[in-house]
């Protein structure tokens, strides 16, 4: 072995303390490995048996980033419960939506949706008024066993009514947009509308109410409908209202 070659310098990924440390064949010094929620200590080549070491792959080709090393269940569970307090923290400090927030609005999401569908919009239609990503609505739906087919929103035509005015037809459009043709159509005499909103900022919850006259009834007809955003709160009002005229 020549001169130079005894002397070129060790490579970071085999000095102590390298990625090698804990991946690799090349790691030939002991060191120490410190769990992050009990303090547990020991030393080693290699991870010790029955230790958790948790990464995260960021994807292509970038090298795994350490997240953690736990002695155990226990402290790998106790390690995420950590980080579930710190980020309520974090979003308490900065006023953002919680984590309770987000499973809250999504809940909302989902039951509104149902309402849109089953008033006869597409899943694109009830995603837009939402202000969600279609795929994304599909997938809240389909974790929470809620079948999107045609069979989910499909609706039969009403009879004719006896006093001769046209049968009313399958919600196939926005039920606003109905709402509006059946005005236009003479069949209710405008809708009134009434809106509401509670809850925090960040994450406010609209309730709708609309109001009509249908030709012939004695009364005014209401129907109310919640949502996300004031789009999705009428129309759900709107496809609850559409329901009622359909059973005068």
């Amino acid at each position: 072995m020549s001169t130079d070659e005894q002397q070129l310098p060790v490579p970071a990924s085999r000095r102590r303390g390298g990625l090698a440390a804990t991946r690799g064949g090349h790691q030939e010094s002991e060191r120490s490995f410190f769990c992050r929620v009990c303090q547990r200590a020991e030393r080693g080549v290699w991870v010790p048996a029955g230790w958790y070491l948790l990464e995260r792959a960021p994807g292509g080709k970038g090298r795994h980033i350490r997240l953690g090393l736990y002695c155990s269940v226990a402290c790998l569970v106790r390690a995420g419960e950590m980080l579930e307090e710190g980020a309520a923290e974090h979003a308490a400090r900065m006023d953002l939506p919680t984590e309770a927030d987000r499973r809250r609005e999504r809940e909302r999401v989902i039951e509104v949706a149902q309402t849109l569908l089953s008033g006869g919009l597409s899943i694109r239609q009830a995603a837009e008024s939402l202000n969600v990503a279609t795929f994304t609505l599909k997938a809240w739906l389909k974790e929470a066993n809620i079948q999107i087919g045609q069979a989910s929103i499909s609706h039969a035509a009403a009879p004719t009514p006896a006093s001769g005015t046209p049968a009313l037809t399958p919600r196939e459009h926005h039920p606003v947009s109905v709402l509006n043709e059946w005005t236009q159509q003479g069949r209710i005499d405008g809708v009134d509308w009434h809106l509401e909103a509670t809850g925090p900022s960040h994450a406010p919850a609209f309730t709708a109410t609309a109001t009509t006259h249908p030709a012939g009834a004695k009364g005014p007809i209401s129907a109310q409908g919640s949502g996300a955003s004031k789009a999705a709160a009428r129309a759900a009002a709107a496809a609850a209202l559409l329901a009622r005229l359909e059973s005068v």
